[in-house]
């Protein structure tokens, strides 16, 4: 008798960008698993060079990858150099045999270079490309506002002392080296400079060390008037190696923030993980929410549940360090958040005024509570990586909490079978936390 082969399982794959047209190809994916009735899930891979753009440009990603996970797929965030060997080790690690990526949209000057769509189709995988300009989808708001940065008037202070200390060691050295090896002097205060105090600080002294340079030793000196016609292109060539080296000066200075930051909060959720395993009730699960989303993210914290009239009461923190102003208005902003089962509050669309973001513990439809969450330093608070760990975080504990309401509700439960329960959700991958390769 003839064996009949079985046929391959269809597992479909989408890549996420930061470009808003990435959600016309979600929608695209999903529209295709719906008709094959298969599960999908979509990937982003973020490069280190990711943390030097917009944060605007950053969170177009999260949007995106939101919008997957709310059309039912699985969500996975990736960290590497090549886009495309990073998606095709993990479409062979999860068996794909459908790849959705979206048509690219190549200016001119890039006709010789080959693309991600390029790099894919020539990869060596059991799957097929699907390449797609998406199908039309509904213009959707940015899940949160994106609040312009202030101005650190300390931070370009200290860029025009290191202006003022590489002068003063090019007079020292004036006398008796070159004026190329002065160049260098001021090059080093720019990079001192960028990579202490940023982008803005940095090409702030890019320019006044070319102005400077030219002030102060080039012939005629004390004049920017210049004899020799050769200084144009030095000066040209210098303030183009000074704005490159500012800029990847800072690049690198975010980068690290990003790696220290994410470091440090996946310590603590790892610390996190291992305490629930243990905790008894929702009054302990709730405390050590407190606590270590407190240290997590260097904020006060505190945890509302509903009461049996289903008015907001505190759990857990403190009330007065987290609720400020208007506390009629805030607690209608929680409440919303409770019913709704989405972040509220601090830059998100719904209630950006207020100064609390508040965060539900939702878990199989049912919020179980709110942690509101105000910011020692709301400047530095809403990046991408932060906002993507709160959100797993939420996820950890709103599973834990049903796991406490499975213990009290469902007595023929054993305790062995509870305890199991407990280590599998302590073991869930921690989504967004990974350090940049």
């Amino acid at each position: 008798m003839t064996d009949v082969a079985k046929p391959t399982e269809e597992r479909i794959l989408v890549c996420v960008g930061s470009s808003p047209s990435s959600a016309k190809v979600v929608t695209a994916a999903h529209n295709l698993a719906t008709d094959l009735n298969v599960e999908w899930q979509a990937v982003y891979v973020e490069q280190p060079m990711t943390a030097m753009q917009p944060e605007a440009v950053r969170r177009g990603a999260l949007d995106n990858l939101k919008l997957a996970e709310q059309l039912g797929a699985e969500t996975v965030t990736l960290a590497g150099r090549n886009v495309a060997d990073e998606i095709v080790e993990l479409a062979r690690q999860r068996g794909v045999t459908k790849l959705v990526v979206g048509k690219p949209t190549r200016p001119a000057w890039r006709i010789v270079s080959r693309g991600l769509v390029d790099r894919l189709v020539r990869a060596r995988g059991d799957f097929n490309v699907l390449v797609t300009s998406g199908e039309p989808v509904q213009q959707r708001e940015q899940t949160y506002a994106v609040r312009p940065t202030r101005m650190n008037l300390a931070d370009y202070g200290a860029g025009i002392m290191y202006f003022v200390l590489s002068t003063v060691i090019c007079f020292l050295m004036f006398p008796y080296f070159h004026l190329s090896n002065l160049i260098m002097v001021y090059l080093v205060g720019v990079l001192l400079t960028a990579t202490a105090c940023g982008r803005g600080p940095g090409i702030l002294t890019s320019f006044l060390s070319v102005l400077g340079f030219d002030f102060f030793f080039v012939p005629p000196r004390y004049s920017f008037s210049v004899e020799d016609s050769q200084y144009i292109l030095t000066f040209l060539v210098m303030t183009l190696v000074a704005l490159v080296i500012s800029h990847l000066a800072a690049g690198m200075r975010q980068q690290t923030a990003i790696a220290r930051l994410q470091e440090r909060q996946a310590a603590a959720m790892h610390g996190l993980n291992r305490q629930l395993v243990s905790a008894r009730g929702f009054a302990s699960i709730l405390e050590l929410a407190v606590k270590h989303v407190s240290e997590i993210f260097d904020c006060e914290v505190a945890a509302f549940v509903l009461d049996e009239h289903r008015k907001l009461q505190l759990a857990a923190g403190d009330v007065s360090s987290v609720l400020q102003g208007n506390i009629t208005n805030e607690v209608h902003v929680a409440r919303s958040a409770y019913d709704t089962g989405e972040m509220v509050g601090w830059g998100m669309q719904i209630s950006p005024t207020t100064q609390t973001l508040y965060v539900p513990l939702r878990a199989t439809d049912t919020t179980f509570a709110i942690l509101a969450v105000r910011p020692r330093d709301p400047e530095r608070f809403l990046l991408h990586e932060q906002l993507t760990l709160l959100g797993s975080l939420a996820k950890q504990l709103a599973l834990a909490l049903e796991v406490q309401r499975m213990s009290a509700h469902a007595p023929q439960l054993s305790a062995a079978e509870v305890a199991r329960t407990a280590q599998a959700i302590a073991a869930l991958p921690l989504a967004g936390v990974g350090i940049p390769k």
